[in-house]
């Protein structure tokens, strides 16, 4: 497979908008300039933004608070300013358990210096509702000295909730896909029983009758297999946990061993033992149920399929896992390649919803893993190859 033929393309990260960008630096030029002179208009100012943006000094305490943060919060100036913002709108988790203040990611601006962009946290309400908000931060300095910090935030609960809506789509299509796949798994093995007690019906020799009661019941237990591997690809979890994918990933598998069989397709998988990353398994079985599904239409002649698992580190050099899951189909256009894991994109025309690669890059997102694609089309060569990186420690709060 030439080099130059091949297209390598990396799942886009959320990039923040660049209003909010801006505003951040915007909001830390103004609280900068009023430290140091007390006359500017900088309260008029940070209410003309559209975001919402407050300050806090190094003891978490609210130092300024513009109009926008308000109206979304429902608390007066009068009842912030002054008051420790955490206590105010971060004191629980959105399922009511306490969030502490050291793991809180506004007080380790402050106490570590440490900035962040666009990450998806919770706010309270005066109400007691929460809402969903995108968040970037940075500490205030005065020279060399940091005097506080200064949020900008914006609402994006109802994003949010249209995509979950998707999500939930996307899982009924999956489960109705799975359903068709079952159907296949299991009806062999159930032909198998029912040919089995035909013979033992009609056998008169007690060790006959033992042989095929004996294969009748192998056939049950690959039933019943099929079965669990079904009940845990929805199980649903609430917390990471220990995985032990080089059981996950044959388990996935067999679930289109029939599929695969009627159609040609060869499966190759190269299992190397790793450490058991902490994650939540049912959504990474929906992400190898997606790439998976898709090799198997994009071979529609026959083909190979592999699988390879091995230990691996990021960029970065922090420990984890890679999943490479490769297929000598079709492969992706380079048109296609543009838009991969953006949602309402398919190759499948009618048949494809257009969001299994959208929410595998969600669901690695959430895991701080990586997702992305190469891919060759044309008469000199095609098929695609999916990697995905996970850390062994992710971070993957409930929804």
């Amino acid at each position: 497979m030439a080099s130059d033929h091949l297209q390598t393309v990396e799942a886009p990260v959320a990039t923040p908008a660049q209003v909010e960008s801006v505003s951040v630096n915007r909001a830390i030029e103004l609280v900068q300039q009023q430290l140091q002179n007390q006359e500017l208009p900088w309260q008029a100012l940070l209410d003309s933004a559209g975001e919402g943006i407050w300050g806090v000094d190094l003891d978490g305490d609210c130092t300024f608070v513009n109009r926008a943060a308000l109206l979304m919060i429902g608390f007066t100036s009068e009842e912030l300013v002054g008051r420790n913002l955490h206590d105010m709108l971060h004191h629980h988790y959105p399922d009511g358990s306490e969030y502490p203040r050291d793991e809180c990611l506004i007080n380790d601006v402050v106490w570590n210096k440490k900035p962040f962009a666009n990450r998806i946290d919770h706010v309270f309400r005066k109400d007691g509702t929460f809402f969903w908000a995108e968040m970037s931060a940075q500490p205030i300095a005065v020279g060399d000295e940091v005097r506080g910090a200064v949020v900008t935030f914006r609402d994006i609960t109802r994003s949010r909730l249209a995509e979950e809506a998707l999500r939930r789509n996307e899982k009924l299509a999956a489960v109705g896909q799975l359903a068709s796949s079952i159907a296949h798994e299991i009806n062999n093995p159930l032909e198998a029983v029912i040919n089995l007690l035909y013979l033992i019906r009609s056998a008169e020799a007690l060790d006959d009758i033992r042989s095929y009661a004996m294969l009748a019941e192998t056939e049950l237990a690959r039933m019943a297999d099929i079965t669990l591997q079904t009940l845990r690809f929805h199980r649903q979890q609430t917390s990471a946990a220990p995985a032990e994918l080089n059981e996950t990933i044959p388990a996935v598998l067999r679930l289109y061993a029939a599929r695969f069989m009627s159609r040609r397709i060869t499966i190759e998988q190269s299992l190397r033992p790793t450490d058991s990353p902490m994650l939540l398994e049912g959504d990474i079985r929906q992400v190898l149920n997606n790439l998976i599904r898709n090799a198997y239409d994009a071979m529609p002649e026959g083909g190979r399929l592999i699988v390879r698992l091995r230990p691996a580190s990021s960029t970065m050099g922090e420990a984890g896992v890679r999943i490479t899951v490769a297929d000598t189909g079709a492969g992706f256009l380079s048109h296609m390649r543009e838009h991969l894991f953006e949602p309402f994109h398919t190759s499948k025309d009618a048949t494809g919803t257009g969001l299994g690669l959208w929410i595998s890059k969600g669901i690695m997102d959430k895991h701080r893993g990586t997702i992305s694609m190469r891919s060759r089309a044309g008469s000199s060569g095609h098929g695609t190859v999916f990697s995905l990186w996970l850390p062994l420690v992710a971070e993957a709060p409930a929804d």
